[in-house]
């Protein structure tokens, strides 16, 4: 008679961000029976790709990534393509990820989502940027990155002020960052078509469509279509925001009412004005005429000449769908437990 090994459960934790007690009791408490849990602290020099690196060398059945939306794109890029799943336990500012997939934003119900959930295969976007020295770096994203408004806001927001006041503080980096016109030359190539060089404020490209506050910012984005959303933001005064804003605020409450009357999601945006132009393919490149702040998940990237994105399909999987208690009596923590036996 074969016995199952015992499973092997690594915590990747930021300190600055996790009560890291709560944390410990909330997992003893979900935890699957007899399994090992190792912790792994993250670092300023070290946010999470190198611990997760190594809780894939030492086995590990489950990865989870407990801190804010940096170390969870960092244990993402780790896991990808190794078929071990991550968890999210969200607690930073924005949570992109834990959001867009559903995963409970507080501790104990995602740490109980973490041991007892199913398992959804996602794309990640690959990254490789090109820096003004010449320097190249491979990196990558989960949920959105981009050039313009949003790399402004986060390179304008103190982490201390995120602390403080959450979302709030992200504000007025925004108000600061709308202003400056069509300011940023950029060529773009898609796929394999010519590049298009043209003006632009801002590109946000992504692989889920909301930002916080459920607004469908790239509404065609879905997580495993192998596609790589982008909307491209030219906007010269007031007026052309009052637009943006206008639809996205639309888009929103349509999504928000759809969602109320029949559990559906945000399908079947409103109209884009003529300061919005939504484009999608598998790779997007971007030459800039001048360095550019770049963003990814939120983290600042630094000023780069150019970027190219690139769409790694089914790259990893991530345990965020509640799943009902199975037939014969097996709890829902036994039947995710049975699933890693398989």
């Amino acid at each position: 008679m074969r016995v199952a090994r015992s499973k092997h459960v690594t915590v990747v934790y930021n300190p600055v961000k996790v009560d890291l007690g709560r944390l410990r009791r909330a997992v003893e408490r979900s935890v699957w029976p007899g399994a090992k849990v190792t912790w792994f602290a993250t670092s300023t020099e070290d946010p999470g790709y190198a611990q997760a690196s190594r809780a894939l060398e030492e086995g590990s059945d489950l990865i989870v990534a407990a801190g804010g939306d940096g170390t969870v794109r960092m244990v993402a890029l780790a896991v990808s393509g190794s078929q071990v799943p991550m968890a999210i336990v969200p607690a930073g500012t924005g949570n992109m990820l834990a959001r867009n997939l559903g995963i409970p934003l507080a501790l104990e119900p995602a740490v109980r989502r973490a041991f007892s959930g199913q398992g959804r295969v996602t794309d990640l976007c690959r990254a490789e940027l090109t820096y003004p020295d010449g320097c190249t770096e491979q990196s990558g994203f989960a949920v959105m990155a981009g050039v313009g408004v949003d790399a402004g806001m986060i390179h304008r927001t103190r982490e201390s002020l995120k602390a403080a006041v959450g979302p709030l503080a992200y504000v007025p980096a925004v108000f600061q960052s709308l202003g400056g016109g069509n300011s940023v030359r950029v060529s773009i190539t898609l796929d394999d078509a010519h590049p298009v060089t043209t003006d632009l404020h801002t590109c946000i490209c992504g692989n889920f469509s909301e930002l916080v506050g459920h607004i469908p910012l790239l509404p065609d984005a879905r997580p495993d279509d192998g596609l790589l959303n982008a909307v491209i933001l030219r906007a010269e005064d007031a007026a052309d925001w009052a637009g943006i804003g206008g639809k996205l605020v639309l888009d929103t409450v349509r999504g928000g009412v759809r969602a109320l009357a029949s559990g559906g999601g945000a399908d079947g945006a409103s109209p884009s004005p003529r300061t919005m132009q939504y484009i999608d393919g598998r790779s997007l490149a971007l030459e800039f005429a001048e360095p550019e702040e770049l963003e990814l998940d939120g983290d600042a990237a630094g000023a780069v000449t150019a970027v190219r994105f690139e769409v790694d399909p089914g790259a990893f999987r991530v345990v965020c769908l509640a799943r009902a208690p199975a037939a014969g009596g097996r709890g829902e923590g036994a039947q995710w437990l049975h699933d890693l036996q398989l």
